[in-house]
């Protein structure tokens, strides 16, 4: 449990803690998600702003400060992340048909629209990725760790390397890199 009051001290910029006691806040430069490219240049509307970012977060972005992916690689990563928690984390749950509805709530509905997108771009993510498909559902849909999946170094060294061919076949795929120049797609 996180001590109240707790601070880290980043530069000259003291932050309050964020997350729990393993946080590792940092600041770093981001796209603006409210820049609008209409007043393009503008002093109230910078294409790049200063965020706080928990350098824990994620192995993604573990593997982006040690500069062992590029941004099309976090992006295309950052990109599954969000397909895979569209679908519900570990795909469609089951129904139980047999309970009566709740007054004013009715039947639940199967799946969502942006459940059966979410399942085709994963069933194609599995189709690009191979055997490489269960590192990148470990790591960058569950957000789990390299560490954690094996104690063994060399077993380390090669998910990582899994992980990065995976994640340069996903920015290909994606259309955030194409023969080794990052795209602007959303």
């Amino acid at each position: 449990m996180a001590r109240k009051g707790r601070k880290a001290k980043i530069g000259t910029v003291t932050l309050a803690a964020i997350g729990h006691m393993q946080a590792k806040p940092a600041l770093h430069e981001v796209d603006n998600p409210l820049h609008n490219p209409a007043h393009d240049g503008e002093t109230w509307n910078p294409k790049k702003i200063i965020s706080v970012v928990n350098m824990k977060e994620s192995a993604l972005v573990t593997l982006k400060t040690r500069k062992l992916i590029d941004e099309a690689q976090v992006r295309a990563g950052e990109k599954f992340c969000a397909i895979w928690e569209a679908l519900g984390g570990a795909g469609a749950g089951s129904f139980d048909y047999s309970r009566e509805p709740v007054d004013g709530g009715g039947p639940r509905s199967a799946l969502s629209d942006r459940q059966i997108q979410a399942g085709i771009d994963l069933a194609d993510c599995r189709r690009v990725l191979g055997i490489g498909y269960d590192i990148m559902v470990k790591v960058a849909g569950e957000g789990r760790a390299v560490t954690e999946l094996t104690q063994s170094k060399n077993l380390q060294r090669a998910y990582v390397e899994m992980l990065k061919q995976g994640l340069t076949a996903l920015a290909q795929h994606f259309g955030y890199e194409n023969h080794g120049n990052l795209r602007k797609r959303a």
